[in-house]
């Protein structure tokens, strides 16, 4: 299709934990023909440890030095939709490094459906634990979620778009971000 051709190179993925973006990604980037590339496998991967590991050996700053050098590694690539960490984009330095490198693509979803989402996940989420590595559960987690998404829900809403994902499908919510960024080209054409 030609409106593909005129895509931003890499579209960043980014929202809390849980909001689909290694889900959503690897079809978003099969319909426009793109790679695909979650950050947390490729900071994985070069670091030769898991994200639970990273965390239980330097905390969250040392995974945090490291997601910003992954980060900025995909400057070079091209045709890509990145899948960022949940923090990745919330800070001054990364978020505007992404929002001039590429499309930032905010996958935004309810406190309520998060909670639904994690609470099976929390055994493999660090920032879902208590300090001893247990997971947390109940009140306690929907109390840390809210915490974590009322801290970074000023920072995805600066991305170029916001999807709102609650009550769709994975293709739903994949046509939903295919809408904005037709959206966002045609008002860039109409302009010139």
């Amino acid at each position: 299709m030609q409106w593909q051709a005129a895509f931003p190179t890499r579209i960043y993925l980014t929202g809390f934990m849980g909001c689909g973006k290694s889900t959503v990604g690897p079809l978003l980037a099969r319909r426009l023909g793109y790679t695909f590339l979650d950050l947390d496998t490729l900071i994985e991967r070069q670091a030769g440890r898991s994200i639970p590991e990273i965390f239980a050996e330097g905390g969250e700053p040392a995974f945090r030095r490291l997601e910003r050098d992954a980060l900025r590694q995909t400057a070079t690539l091209n045709a890509y939709v990145i899948a960022t960490g949940g923090g990745a984009l919330v800070s001054v330095d990364n978020l505007s490094w992404a929002l001039r490198n590429g499309r930032v693509v905010y996958l935004q979803v309810s406190l309520d459906e998060l909670v639904r989402r994690l609470a099976p996940e929390a055994t493999h989420r660090p920032l879902l634990q208590d300090r001893h590595r247990r997971p947390l559960q109940g009140a306690a987690l929907r109390w840390r979620i809210a915490a974590m998404l009322a801290h970074r829900e000023p920072w995805y809403r600066q991305a170029h778009h916001v999807v709102a994902t609650d009550g769709l499908s994975v293709e739903e919510t994949v046509e939903a971000v295919l809408r904005a960024l037709r959206t966002y080209l045609e008002s860039r054409n109409e302009r010139r």
